[in-house]
């Protein structure tokens, strides 16, 4: 998630309608129908809707700030290579100026934008999920990961790996906050002594939620690939099914949603006893987020959907480094 004073900034430019100038006038590269741009949330991203010719498309931009040109150049040019394995990942759209990324000059901070397609499909929650949707959805990520698995070298280039999403630790927390120093030190040890081979570990999407997931009759589409990593293909598993609790192989949708994925590549299954691993990596790399993310304080002048969401980010965090205490309890 980006910074809350990032956020800020953006979202005082959108009115009681959910629009925005800025959106409109980051859009002017590409084009838009009038009156159809509204802000659909922000988050990692701001995500604009908006129609062109009346078709649907979506606007995604960062603060320079926030992300990498080189990272989001290597993103866009991986979901134009999987689409061309017949994979439906959702697809960049080039400005008026023929690039896939635009660099847009504000009154409050340079842009990196990108127009991705709409693709078909209904987001799903996990309650409501059958098991004939659970084996699609394991299906889809078995596919993503057999057609990584023969990705070209130069396409892994300017994505990040998971020592980096570790080390990227340091440069956040406070050299007071000893407990999560020691759950990071711990992850890195665990890591480094994992099996590490070209059939079980590889680019992955690192966010493979329902969230990033669109299902339509028997296929699935796929979004936002700016966290891709180089990972264990195992934990790309872990972190989708985040939403069933604590990582349970016996689980009805964990198992159905494992055995739809192994229909279309090879798992390296024993590494699922690793899976408590990989949950301790990815909260203590989330932790650290929320503890960047969180970089204003509250303020009574604040509007209300910023008070709420500080709180609900604090609760998060606290909640996560408690999970680290219990580790470390004298």
């Amino acid at each position: 998630m980006m910074k809350l004073s990032t956020m800020k900034n953006v979202m005082d430019t959108v009115d009681s309608e959910w629009r925005s100038p800025l959106g409109e006038k980051i859009l002017e590269r590409w084009g838009y129908d009038e009156g159809t741009v509204f802000i659909l949330r922000a988050s990692a991203n701001f995500i604009f809707v908006f129609k062109r010719e009346g078709k649907l498309y979506f606007l995604r931009f960062n603060d320079s700030r926030e992300r990498d040109y080189s990272t989001i150049e290597a993103e866009l040019k991986l979901v134009q290579y999987l689409a061309k394995q017949d994979l439906k990942v959702a697809q960049p759209i080039p400005s008026r100026n023929g690039t896939y990324m635009e660099v847009v000059e504000t009154d409050i901070g340079t842009f990196y934008a990108v127009v991705f397609e709409a693709v078909d499909g209904k987001h799903l929650e996990f309650d409501e999920l059958s098991s004939e949707q659970a084996f699609q959805w394991g299906e889809a990520l078995g596919k993503l990961h057999e057609t990584l698995k023969q990705l070209p070298e130069e396409l892994k280039v300017d994505r990040p790996t998971w020592q980096e999403r570790l080390a990227s630790i340091r440069e956040i927390l406070p050299k007071k906050d000893r407990t999560a120093y020691k759950e990071m030190d711990y992850v890195m040890k665990w890591a480094e002594n994992l099996s590490m081979t070209k059939d079980n570990f590889g680019l992955i999407h690192y966010d493979f939620e329902l969230d990033n997931v669109l299902m339509k009759d028997n296929s699935v589409g796929m979004l936002d690939f700016d966290d891709a990593t180089v990972h264990w293909y195992v934990a790309d598993i872990v972190y989708a099914l985040r939403d069933a609790g604590e990582f349970a192989i016996d689980h009805p949708i964990v198992a159905t949603f494992v055995k739809g994925y192994q229909t279309e590549t090879e798992l390296d299954i024993r590494l699922f006893h690793e899976a408590s691993g990989f949950e301790r990596m990815h909260h203590v790399i989330s932790y650290a987020e929320l503890v960047r993310t969180i970089d204003i304080e509250e303020s009574e002048e604040w509007p209300d959907w910023l008070k709420n969401l500080q709180s609900k980010l604090c609760v998060m965090r606290d909640q996560y480094r408690q999970s680290f205490e219990k580790y470390y309890e004298r």
